[in-house]
């Protein structure tokens, strides 16, 4: 009786502190919400003629070393017509690594998504100049710059000859002046899936940096992009058992040569499953890189080089030893 009643104090400890903890996340990511909400309003009654920018992260490939966004745009006062189309023509200026540098949305249009892809670069490490690749997993970081810039373009009307002696069919070309100067339009960027006040990506932890030189019509801020917490873990556990079961494995093998334990057939297929079943194991690991990475040096090549051996000291053993 007394260590059911201990069992379920435990249970409800545990579902207790799980709730807690839960809560407070939800609590965080709410305030979070809050905060951005009441930003964007101080934003609007700011500018009335501004662009609001909602983006969202679709893919991180460290491999490939690329972050791709799509960007949200809706213009607001006088940028947009009654019928949502464009009543200037817009130009969107970011560093993209699929060559979109520049984008021109066309007045009388309207201004649709766009995909934005940003070249990741490795995060140098505190107190070190190792420089973090992908080959570090899990405990690989990296960074990528995001840069947005939105100005009108001017509209151009054509002037009449100035000689009034010329007839509407003279061939002589007509001068072309600008109506207005080129405008920077003041914009908000805001990421649609946030967790706890930071953008979301499967498998990875982002946070932003806002550079110092960023302000309202020029933005500037560095993706800081992560494993997530889960992911390290996940690596860690595999990690482990590996170890563990070529441990096991190394063990009995010790009992079968050195021990005179029988060596059956059924322990050939069960080493050589472990052999291939790692492999699949390994490669299962969410976002993990080719074979090569800190964690296959710290027990995959391990693990697969003892239970190769082993496997082939039971064969030899089973071969070679007297049966009695």
């Amino acid at each position: 009786m007394s260590l059911r009643k201990n069992l379920a104090i435990k249970s409800f400890a545990v579902s207790v502190i799980t709730i807690l903890l839960m809560g407070t996340a939800l609590i965080v990511n709410a305030q979070s919400q809050t905060e951005t909400e009441k930003k964007l309003k101080e934003f609007q009654d700011k500018h009335p003629d501004r662009i609001e920018v909602f983006a969202k992260i679709l893919n991180v490939d460290p491999i490939k070393g690329d972050v791709t966004l799509r960007l949200e745009f809706f213009p607001e006062g006088n940028l947009v017509k009654d019928d949502g189309t464009l009543a200037k023509t817009i130009k969107f200026d970011t560093e993209s690594a699929n060559g979109k540098s520049e984008i021109t949305f066309e007045k009388g249009k309207r201004m649709h998504a766009s995909e934005v892809v940003l070249t990741m670069f490795g995060l140098k490490k505190e107190g070190s100049d190792v420089i973090s690749k992908v080959e570090h997993y899990p405990f690989d970081a990296h960074q990528a710059d995001l840069y947005l810039y939105f100005f009108t373009k001017p509209d151009k009307k054509k002037e009449a000859p100035k000689d009034p002696a010329k007839t509407e069919e003279s061939t002589d070309p007509k001068v072309e002046v600008e109506e207005d100067d080129e405008a920077e339009i003041p914009h908000f960027l805001v990421f649609t899936d946030v967790k706890i006040g930071v953008p979301v990506a499967p498998g990875y932890t982002i946070t932003t940096t806002t550079s110092k030189e960023s302000n309202e019509y020029d933005t500037r801020l560095t993706l800081n992009i992560a494993r997530s917490i889960e992911v390290k873990l996940f690596a860690i556990f595999i990690m482990l058992l590996m170890w563990s079961v070529t441990l096991a494995v190394l063990g009995l093998v010790i009992r079968v040569v050195f021990m005179g334990r029988k060596a059956e057939l059924a322990m050939f297929s069960f080493i050589a499953t472990l052999l291939f079943a790692f492999v699949t194991v390994r490669n299962s690991q969410p976002g993990v890189p080719p074979v090569g990475t800190f964690s296959d040096n710290l027990s995959f090549f391990w693990a697969e080089g003892i239970l190769g051996m082993c496997l082939l000291a039971v064969v030899l053993t089973w071969v070679f030893r007297k049966q009695s």
